[in-house]
């Protein structure tokens, strides 16, 4: 007999069961059916508690337990169901009738826990790995693009320092072009300003043919006046 709290415990045997008491709670279960596991004591004559006699009627004495080792399939499925549920195995025992959750865990555990810590841990390292490398590409990208536009800038102020410094004006180049009209004209003559349009022009005659220009005057002078006589 123990004490807690108050209350009166009586002393619950423990460690393997015996075929006597697998006889007992088999029999227990048929008349009165599972989950009333806390009156299995009094009503089987049990040293054992609820706890105890619920596994061990579930992990073992269930008739319609399936022996043996886990399939393929259903290791397949506790793989899939697992990525799910994580290690809820009461509801991963659902979909593989005849296993129980403690056996699927101690399956996991077995076969697949140290496989799954290993692959988690590499995947993580080559996360790591993929990252930092993206980061070096994505630096290296920027400087890059800052070179491309340094060189550009120093283009740019090279080529403005070639323009020349002085700019004619407006005014300068209008009378320039005024100017070389003007000598064309003068080397054109009366051909340059038929082609032009200006039909009534007469050349400006040069000083060094006046003279010529008044004997000829003289000369139509002198024949109206012969004539007169």
């Amino acid at each position: 007999m123990g004490i807690r709290w108050g209350i009166i415990e009586e002393e619950w045997r423990k460690g393997p069961w015996t075929v006597e008491e697998d006889k007992l709670l088999i029999e227990y279960v048929n008349l009165h059916g599972e989950g009333r596991w806390n009156s299995v004591a009094r009503l089987a004559g049990l040293k054992r508690n609820g706890k105890s006699c619920r596994l061990r009627w579930v992990n073992y004495l269930r008739p319609d337990l399936k022996r043996g080792q886990i399939t393929p399939y259903e290791e397949r499925i506790i793989l899939e169901l697992h990525a799910i549920w994580g290690n809820r195995w009461s509801t991963i025992a659902r979909s593989l009738p005849g296993r129980t959750d403690n056996e699927i865990k101690n399956y996991w555990r077995t076969n697949f826990k140290k496989k799954f810590k290993k692959s988690s841990t590499e995947n993580s390292e080559k996360t790591k790995v993929h990252f930092l490398k993206r980061q070096q590409f994505q630096q290296q990208q920027l400087l890059n693009s800052q070179i491309d536009m340094k060189k550009i800038m120093s283009l740019f102020e090279e080529n403005e320092n070639k323009v020349p410094s002085h700019v004619p004006k407006q005014e300068d180049m209008t009378i320039l072009y005024q100017n070389n009209t003007f000598q064309e004209q003068e080397q054109g003559g009366f051909f340059y300003s038929m082609i032009n349009g200006y039909a009534n022009y007469v050349p400006v005659p040069d000083a060094s043919s006046n003279e010529d220009i008044m004997w000829d005057i003289g000369l139509w002078n002198l024949d109206d006046f012969n004539v007169n006589l």
